[in-house]
């Protein structure tokens, strides 16, 4: 921006003297108190380019590219790689997805630059909406009100339920925020992304951009576990939500070539698969392969009983005496060949693994706590009764009463029957969608994003079970376009029509 002077000559607006000024001033701030680090130094001129991106950009966009960066890159309270490896984007990592305290020496920025990107990118659409701008209108599919209307329902919940935890007696408002920003992000996000996402026609992208983050977390999880190949050195390559997005980016491929046997897409596989695996077996979760199979088990059963379906029901029929004999043989062998084996039992058996039975003590403890405040729970800001006593790990974890686990439990036992019932529909009402929209789907496309929907839900609902899958970026950024998508794509195919507004005479008294 410009203003004329005299003479025709131009003159800078004093606005942007001033914003350049600023940033001028900041970067160099950030170079004295960052010791010179690069990243840090650098990171208020690469916010202001991200911003005036976000500005101009439509906003299905702006989602996509931080969806993507959300699911790869490191989150420094997560502890990725055990400390041992930083990436050279770690600090970009941790200004975006921890809070901006840990990295910059200033208190009062006790929130993350994804929480300033989330506020950014609602009221670029809040404005757009006010200036009736067609950026995002365009092509766009209403989403289907039931799944909407369960995002907003969650979030009165949360807070309803915050509520509840802080008058009574005893609550801990600093472990209540936690809690709180455990189940937050995600219906906010579902909402977000219903706003930007046209529709159907924006699944292919979104797919393509979740292959592509596992893709990128799997070479690395293989890389790091390369560098550090004992377990004791690094028990984990990167971190426990990679299971999710492995589990999901897997399944997506295999749905994909289900739907269009294709050659292409057979190529897809072979290059895609083995990648996912080898970054699966480096990172050294159990859970995913649980994940894995318990979404496979459901796509299934909801699937019609092709001739590929009938030959792999024929090649585990015939399979199964081997299957079980080799599982007898290796339950209680230590050899390397039947490592599969000792997997399944360290999840089923608690006395073959530690972390097993401390699950399942802590379970018992929610159990208990739950059934003294069946209806209500004891709402946020307050841990589960410890009847059996754990180990104190409250050193480590401090919030290892606030946050359990198994968050299904846990978020039964803190929120009630009444609460969890409203903060967890999104999860069944979204399956539903999914397999209604499956079976109104026509197109290849359509199916495939119905599928992976259900796929990306039940790995949700499992990995949540097992361990702490509630608020990780991982779950909200998988999770969250999966339902906008199956929420405009229920509209789109006709699974859930709209109701069309009644027709208003313009005549005050109407026709005669």
């Amino acid at each position: 921006m410009s203003r004329s002077v005299a003479g025709g000559v131009p003159r800078a607006d004093p606005l942007v003297l001033a914003s350049v000024a600023g940033l001028g001033l900041l970067t160099l701030m950030l170079l004295f108190a960052g010791n010179g680090d690069l990243g840090l130094t650098l990171a208020p001129l690469a916010l202001t380019l991200v911003l005036l991106l976000a500005v101009r950009a439509p906003l299905r966009h702006s989602l996509l590219v931080l969806g993507v960066l959300c699911l790869t890159l490191e989150n420094p309270t997560e502890i990725p790689a055990a400390g041992l490896w930083r990436s050279p984007l770690y600090v970009v990592g941790a200004l975006l997805l921890a809070h901006l305290n840990l990295t910059l020496p200033i208190k009062a920025l006790f929130f993350s630059g994804l929480d300033i990107a989330l506020v950014l990118l609602a009221g670029t659409w809040v404005i757009r909406r006010m200036m009736d701008s067609p950026l995002d209108a365009r092509g766009n599919v209403p989403p289907a009100p039931p799944l909407r209307n369960a995002a907003l329902i969650c979030i009165a919940a949360i807070f309803l339920v915050w509520g509840h935890g802080l008058l009574r007696e005893g609550a801990d408002f600093r472990f209540s925020l936690w809690q709180v920003f455990r189940v937050i992000y995600l219906p906010c996000v579902v909402l977000l992304y219903c706003a930007g996402i046209r529709g159907p026609s924006d699944s292919r992208a979104f797919g393509i951009a979740l292959v592509v983050a596992a893709l990128i977390r799997a070479l690395l999880a293989t890389y790091l576990r390369h560098l550090f190949p004992s377990e004791l050195d690094m028990p984990h390559a990167t971190v426990h939500a990679d299971s999710m997005l492995f589990a999901d980016a897997f399944l997506l491929v295999l749905v994909v070539f289900f739907e269009r046997p294709s050659p292409r897409n057979l190529l897809l596989g072979l290059a895609t698969l083995p990648v996912l695996t080898l970054g699966m077996i480096a990172n050294n979760r159990r859970l995913v392969w649980v994940e894995l199979l318990g979404a496979l088990a459901v796509l299934y059963f909801i699937t019609p009983f092709t001739r590929l379906k009938k030959r792999i029901a024929q090649t585990v029929a015939i399979s199964l005496p081997v299957i079980a004999l080799y599982t007898a043989i290796g339950w209680s062998s230590g050899a390397r060949v039947f490592a599969p084996v000792r997997t399944i039992r360290s999840v089923v058996d608690s006395e073959a693994d530690p972390s097993t039975r401390w699950r399942d003590l802590e379970n018992y403890n929610l159990f208990f706590t739950l059934r003294s405040h069946p209806l209500l729970g004891t709402g946020f800001g307050h841990g589960y009764d410890e009847v059996i006593q754990l180990p104190d790990i409250s050193q480590a974890y401090e919030l290892y009463r606030f946050a359990p686990h198994n968050s299904i439990l846990g978020l039964l036992t803190f929120s009630g029957g009444i609460g969890f019932a409203a903060i967890w529909l999104l999860i069944p009402l979204g399956i539903f969608f999914a397999v209604r929209s499956y079976r109104f789907s026509t197109t290849p496309r359509d199916r495939t994003t119905a599928l992976a929907t259900v796929g990306i839900l039940v790995t949700y609902l499992v990995h949540c079970y097992g361990d702490m899958g509630l608020g990780t970026w991982a779950s909200v950024f998988t999770v969250g376009p999966a339902l906008a998508l199956v929420a405009k794509q229920a509209v789109a195919t006709g699974a859930w029509p709209l109701r069309r507004e009644r027709s208003i005479d313009p005549s005050p008294l109407g026709n005669p």
